[in-house]
């Protein structure tokens, strides 16, 4: 890692699932359904210290290989519109050191009778630790499980 480097990196995803907002949203909100589909690998595992999904709540998860080392995610949420809007930011450390800060907005709209997730987020990525591709191919892995998650709740 080079101390004092930042990469700055947008990352759009979009989804349509054949689920209602209701269905997606509730995929999101709920600690038992996140479990499930928020492990960015399909291997590892996931586990909140602290679950607080409402506007200015704070979560902290560890996820990674069952058997360890675990990243380490302090979220706070900043807006929540149920079934249409969350806005959070949060960071994401590894042994220890901060590798990374994001500012992270999911947009669910209705699509006929299912639902267009559009995911941005606003990614520095510190001292090499993280990367914005990275990033983009694990929050992929997790959405396409929150589609499973949602189609089949």
């Amino acid at each position: 890692m080079t101390k004092g480097h930042v990469e700055h990196g947008t990352i759009v995803l979009e989804r349509r699932i054949k689920a209602p907002p209701a269905r997606v949203f509730t995929a999101w909100a709920s600690e038992k359904a996140r479990v499930v589909w928020a492990a960015p690998k399909a291997e590892w595992v996931i586990a909140y210290d602290r679950f607080d999904f409402r506007v200015g709540g704070h979560e902290v998860g560890r996820f990674g290989p069952p058997e360890g080392p675990h990243h380490v995610t302090t979220a706070h949420y900043y807006d929540i519109v149920p079934e249409r809007r969350i806005v959070f930011a949060y960071g994401m450390a590894y042994e220890g050191a901060t590798i990374a800060v994001a500012l992270t907005t999911v947009d669910l709209q209705p699509d006929g009778g299912g639902t267009r997730l559009l995911l941005t987020e606003q990614l520095a990525a510190l001292d090499g630790g993280d990367r914005p591709e990275y990033r983009e191919a694990g929050w992929s892995e997790m959405l396409d499980k929150l589609v499973d998650t949602a189609e089949t709740a």
